[in-house]
């Protein structure tokens, strides 16, 4: 609970008056993982210029560490700076090549600028390095899908299933494709 205090104090402190002061950077400085936390937090909540910040200031502090370069490339792709975002991300890349998350990140920057065959391209890479992230195959489910590939979504979508016996979401793209694929016969 001490934690959760902490770190709605911190965060109502950080933005407060512009720049953190001395004293924030520092405790930032000793725990990444707050930073990390609260950079998220902002993420979720459409506050971009505050992620963007605290993320920017985190590569300041670590810029290997893998979640707050991610954080920096979704938050970058968020406010519309796509290149910048592939930017961040492909250096990860080159430090991680192996990482399934960068790679999802990747994709869904390549799907944003319409670049649809390296976005299924990095999905695949994410999927061959951890086929345990349910989210890589319904991005790319739907990635399909908006490209009227429901064939190749379709088989995806078992795939899913067969990975995720028990995911409600996994059997859901798979009837709507299904129903898709019924109604485009019709």
């Amino acid at each position: 609970m001490n934690d959760i205090k902490q770190q709605n104090n911190l965060k109502n402190l950080l933005f407060k008056e512009g720049l953190p002061n001395p004293e924030t950077l520092s405790e930032l400085r000793n725990n990444p993982i707050l930073l990390i936390d609260i950079g998220y937090e902002y993420v979720e909540q459409g506050e971009y210029e505050q992620a963007y910040e605290l993320f920017r200031m985190g590569m300041s502090i670590d810029n290997t560490d893998l979640d707050i370069v991610n954080g920096l490339g979704i938050t970058l792709c968020e406010m519309g700076k796509f290149e910048e975002s592939k930017q961040v991300l492909e250096q990860a890349l080159k430090n991680n090549p192996n990482d399934a998350i960068t790679l999802a990140n990747i994709a869904g920057v390549c799907w944003e600028i319409e670049d649809y065959d390296r976005a299924i391209y990095y999905y695949h890479q994410a999927l061959q390095n951890d086929s345990e992230i349910e989210e890589i195959y319904y991005n790319l489910i739907n990635l399909y899908m908006d490209n009227d590939m429901l064939h190749i979504a379709y088989i995806t979508a078992l795939e899913f299933v067969k990975a995720f016996p028990d995911s409600q979401d996994a059997k859901d793209l798979l009837n709507d494709i299904l129903i898709n694929m019924a109604l485009c016969n019709i």
